[in-house]
């Protein structure tokens, strides 16, 4: 995907043109290959259809007050974009719409919050580390996590240890709140490379902190020639 400037000979530009897709953001003129859909149907990324879908539902039916107070908020916040070099502030919608499908991806019977965050969030003081294991990564906290707030975790596979994990590959493989006793959480993968990450969700208004990315994982699996289960070995990069 790459991404323009829109400059004065050049006003809109949208559509489809041979193999690329041009939209307009707020970010500026993106230019992406066009590519069929797959329309994947795991579990996850139909729940996560459904959070979007509750979260656009739940702006449209926003008052005139409220939609003011979102407003007002996007106008706060401050984004990158890392291609122009420019900043850049959130449509009102899309800051919504993000808080709102995080929070129901850790509360997904809950009711989507419909006024802004009243203080910025800053994560947690916590420290989360890695290792690999049989069959599994587990994470371990430093210490329990705060009130209303819980651990995302993110993997993103690799097809070797060399391979350079991207930004934005990390996938979400749930949440845990740690607390006094239970200061580990193990997710299982298949055998292979990983980049592990994790990220601090506030859960009462779905505000996330920025992931903090961990040293490279290898999960390794042997059968034994008895064709019996052998010892699952793992070791961390």
């Amino acid at each position: 995907m790459a991404k323009a400037e829109l400059g004065v000979l050049l006003q809109d530009l949208r559509g489809k043109a041979g193999n690329v897709v041009f939209q307009r953001s707020r970010e500026g003129l993106i230019v992406k290959p066009r590519v069929k859909g797959t329309n994947p149907q795991t579990p996850a990324q139909v729940a996560v259809r459904s959070y979007l879908t509750r979260a656009s539902q739940a702006f449209e039916a926003l008052n005139a007050t409220q939609y003011l107070a979102w407003q007002n908020y996007a106008a706060t916040i401050t984004r990158h974009n890392p291609i122009t070099g420019k900043t850049y502030t959130p449509l009102p919608i899309n800051a919504f719409t993000e808080l709102a499908a995080k929070f129901l991806q850790v509360t997904p019977a809950g009711t989507v919050p419909l006024t802004p965050p009243a203080t910025p969030f800053a994560g947690d003081t916590i420290t989360i580390t890695a290792l690999a294991e049989a069959g599994k990564i587990t994470f371990t906290a430093s210490a329990a996590n705060a009130a209303n707030v819980t651990t995302e975790f993110l993997l993103q596979p690799l097809k070797t240890g060399n391979r350079k994990p991207q930004a934005g590959a990390y996938r979400s493989k749930g949440f845990f709140s740690f607390a006094v006793g239970t200061l580990s959480h193990q997710v299982v993968v298949p055998a292979g490379y990983y980049a592990a990450a994790y990220r601090f969700v506030q859960t009462q208004t779905g505000q996330a902190t920025e992931p903090v990315y961990l040293p490279l994982q290898q999960v390794t699996l042997s059968l034994s020639a008895s064709n019996k289960t052998s010892v699952k070995q793992a070791k961390a990069a």
